[in-house]
């Protein structure tokens, strides 16, 4: 026997499944059952991915969850009533498997949450850490330079003191004295632009070990981020890989239950009773219309006809 509420998952009439032979309702049973699962785990995730992710009310993250769950019943509803064939069977798959992956890797999402969340949050400081290098490195040139240039005058200063060159006079007169405080001028620029690379590596380590600790890159991630950081972390860890791997291949199994379902049952004696009964009607159909049409029937009407 079944329940008539499990006729009305699978759209069943209980009156007509009653009389029915025990593989179809056992066949039945299983669909109303196996439709439960995709659409109960759709109901899950689309909440949970609609709460935290996309940030809405908890009211609307409901009215989002029963749209996807209504909307994975009905092609779970398609699925079981569209007939066999090697073309609808394997349109009917790839829907199965697009869901089922959509689903899975929603899933995989709810599970690997806190994993996600961490992935995103290094990489979002990796890539803060990267534009402050940048910076870091254009201050280090600056300084590089400045030194240079702080040197260069420093030696030319030294250099018209000893009277190796310049005026040739050694002396530390009015032009060694310019050359000295031009020297003190651009060692002044060299302290300066030191002490901003110093300042710039210390609010590089002060914003990234505060970025590492806020949740600013988990709120402004969307979906797509949120995936790209999950098969980012599994690459880089073995074990992530296959308790990933487990879980995908699990929920892939269970949102194609109902295909699977359909596949393993097969034909029952009251599908090989219908067939019949379709081909019966088809040929007395076909018998009618052509018993309609022949000429023969043509010549009966005239005969018939009054004169």
């Amino acid at each position: 026997m079944i329940s008539r509420y499990l006729c009305a998952v699978i759209g069943e009439d209980p009156e007509v499944l009653r009389r029915q032979h025990a593989s179809t309702i056992r066949r039945q049973k299983a669909f109303a059952i196996a439709i439960h699962i995709p659409v109960v785990i759709w109901a899950f995730t689309g909440f949970l991915i609609s709460a935290s992710v996309f940030e809405m009310t908890t009211t609307t993250a409901a009215l989002t969850s029963a749209g996807f769950a209504s909307l994975v019943y009905l092609v779970e509803r398609l699925v079981l009533t569209t007939p066999t064939g090697w073309f609808v069977s394997a349109v009917r798959l790839l829907i199965g498997v697009v869901i089922a992956v959509l689903g899975a890797t929603s899933v995989d999402l709810v599970i690997f949450q806190k994993e996600v969340a961490q992935e995103l949050r290094a990489s979002e400081a990796d890539r803060l850490a990267s534009d402050f290098d940048v910076a870091l490195e254009h201050q280090r040139q600056k300084v590089e330079h400045a030194k240079e240039d702080w040197l260069r005058a420093r030696e030319a200063a030294n250099c018209e003191a000893n009277g190796t060159c310049g005026s040739r006079v050694r002396s530390v007169g009015p032009v060694y004295k310019e050359l000295a405080r031009q020297a003190e001028t651009l060692r002044e620029d060299y302290v300066a632009a030191q002490s901003q690379a110093q300042a710039l590596a210390a609010e590089r380590s002060q914003a990234v070990e505060e970025f590492r600790g806020s949740d600013k890159a988990i709120k402004e991630a969307g979906l797509l981020a949120r995936v790209q950081a999950l098969h980012s972390y599994i690459r880089s860890n073995q074990a992530a890989f296959v308790a990933w791997a487990l879980f995908f291949t699990l929920m892939l199994l269970m949102e194609l239950l109902v295909i699977l379902t359909k596949i393993g049952f097969g034909s029952t004696v009251d599908d090989h009773l219908e067939s019949i009964r379709e081909q019966l009607s088809r040929s007395k159909a076909n018998a009618y219309l052509e018993a309609v049409t022949s000429p023969v029937a043509s010549a009966r009407q005239l005969l018939d006809a009054p004169s």
